[in-house]
């Protein structure tokens, strides 16, 4: 080699993905028995490492991933918002309802017995009587998730102490 002098670039930020990183994704989520698209977000910031930001199979597939990795994971219905619970499924009267939540689509929120908040969509309404489901909309489905890494950053203390990303750091 000659005397020439190398200059290495700088690139963007290229970390590697592991415990205590800030990492900013792009994704899709589909059905993976119809294939219909359920969700895409192009801007998704989480905290890794079991901060529950991301599902576990999630976060231990993309562990040691760096920008512009992009990675396809199927996963079943119970390692990603969990199966149908009928439970939560209810019959109310409308009378007992507010009267915004009398159409399909209403979003409102009950509270269990041991004070938890749970959010029901009104499904169905007929003969006086509104159908609510408490269950996640992607309940009981096995799903693929079709993901880009856009980022990877160091968390700051205060994101530590907080459990989850801040968009603006």
């Amino acid at each position: 080699m000659s005397e020439e002098k190398i200059h290495f670039l700088k690139k963007g930020n290229y970390s590697r993905i592991a415990k205590d990183r800030v990492v900013r994704l792009k994704y899709l989520i589909t059905d993976a028995d119809s294939n219909e698209s359920l969700e895409f977000r192009d801007d998704l910031y989480y905290l890794h490492g079991g901060y529950g930001g991301a599902f576990p199979v999630i976060e231990q597939a993309l562990e040691g991933h760096e920008v512009g990795d992009k990675l396809e994971i199927m996963t079943p219905s119970d390692e990603a918002f969990g199966g149908v619970q009928e439970h939560l499924k209810l019959r109310v009267s409308l009378d007992e309802l507010p009267s915004e939540a009398h159409e399909i689509g209403a979003v409102l929120e009950g509270e269990s017995e041991q004070g938890e908040t749970i959010s029901f969509r009104v499904i169905a309404v007929q003969d006086g009587m509104a159908l609510l489901d408490g269950n996640h909309p992607f309940a009981g489905r096995d799903l693929r998730f079709m993901l880009e890494v856009l980022d990877v950053r160091e968390a700051s203390s205060k994101e530590l102490e907080a459990g989850y990303a801040f968009r603006d750091q």
